[in-house]
């Protein structure tokens, strides 16, 4: 019996192991990789959950508009600077970017961050006639939105 086919069903067996060993490999990065996704996903959405904000009082002096904010949750909002502001004239919603933080009362607890309990005040300018709407919305998705007195 010759030896070629003894060494070429070695070499066959080989690579059989090598492509496996590849395969299986992958699989369990690609695997690995979902599973830190889902568990990312699932952090955000109990976060979410946890967020609550109420616009307690919305008043206009000028064209100056100011929104007193109340964090209604038990999730702190770390990102103030993250929130966005909208305000609705003649039923049409406007994006403005144009506010600035007046105070966050009390603020012992993680100076700078709206943390549960704490009251965010909110000074948004505005331009035109005045706004009947207002919605404040956070980082993550949760809003509040309350009629201007």
């Amino acid at each position: 019996m010759s030896v070629g086919p003894l060494i070429a069903s070695g070499i066959g067996v080989i690579l059989l192991v090598a492509t496996a060993y590849v395969l299986v490999g992958g699989t369990l990065a690609t695997t690995e990789v979902m599973v830190e996704a889902q568990n990312s996903l699932v952090v955000q959405q109990e976060i979410r959950m946890r967020t609550a904000i109420t616009i307690q009082d919305a008043t206009i002096e000028g064209q100056t508009l100011y929104v007193d904010l109340k964090n209604t949750g038990s999730e702190p909002i770390v990102d103030v600077a993250a929130i966005d502001v909208y305000i609705y004239r003649d039923g049409t919603p406007h994006y403005t970017g144009d506010w600035t933080v007046v105070d966050i009362s009390p603020d012992d607890i993680h100076p700078g961050m709206l943390d549960p309990g704490e009251t965010l005040f909110l000074a948004v300018r505005f331009e035109g006639s005045s706004p009947g709407y207002v919605q404040v919305v956070t980082g993550n998705g949760v809003s509040s939105s309350a009629y201007v007195r």
